[in-house]
């Protein structure tokens, strides 16, 4: 077998052989102990994603409300940056608070896509809108809100002017002074201040 070898290699080559088909068979063994090291660590950083992305999906998003926040809070909200913000907060000031989601529409800019994409992630506070005692108001000051214009204000002072003071904001529906469509947005911002409500309100302060 030896003189066989000694055909094909001298002695040197042959010991060069038997090297490096060493090296390779010592390269392999190394080779598949490390495998499962690295696969075992891949499998553990697939699942720790996994797991992280899972805790992410199963976080409720914050709910914001949309009459009490303020700018930062707003950028909270999915599409809304530091613009619609200022925009928001600068046409509740107008209206003096949102009383309905859809009222949100009505800011400069916004549109229907932009709005579904975070309805679900406000809630709307009545309690606190600002409300016109259409008895005392000025024209100035029922001229200054988003849904009055300068016709319908003036046929307001026409009407308070004439009738003495008002009972109820619907009266001026009942006249005929504001039109059918404008009730279901005009009337969470009007209101009457009678003397009884008057009186009552000076015995709670006291």
């Amino acid at each position: 077998m030896t003189k066989f070898y000694r055909y094909l290699f001298t002695r040197s080559e042959l010991r060069g052989v038997l090297i490096l088909s060493f090296g390779v068979i010592l390269i392999r063994v190394l080779a598949f102990s490390i495998s499962p090291m690295v696969s075992d660590s891949s499998g553990d950083t697939l699942a720790f994603a996994m797991a992280d992305s899972t805790g992410q999906a199963r976080k409720k998003p914050k709910i914001i409300e949309i009459n009490s926040a303020d700018s930062l809070a707003l950028l909270d909200l999915p599409g809304i940056g530091p613009v619609f913000a200022k925009r928001i907060i600068k046409y509740r000031q107008m209206l003096g608070g949102f009383a309905y989601p859809e009222q949100l529409k009505e800011v400069y800019g916004m549109d229907s896509a932009r709005l579904s994409g975070f309805i679900k992630q406000i809630r709307i506070d009545t309690s606190g809108i600002r409300r016109i005692d259409i008895n005392k108001a000025t024209f100035k000051e029922l001229l200054a809100h988003p849904y009055l214009e300068y016709e319908q204000v003036k046929a307001i002072a026409r009407f308070r002017d004439k009738k003495g003071l008002l009972g109820s904001p619907g009266e001026l529906w009942a006249a005929g002074i504001l039109a059918d469509s404008l009730w279901s947005c005009l009337s969470h911002y009007l209101i009457v201040v009678t003397d009884s409500a008057l009186k009552e309100n000076k015995i709670l302060v006291k």
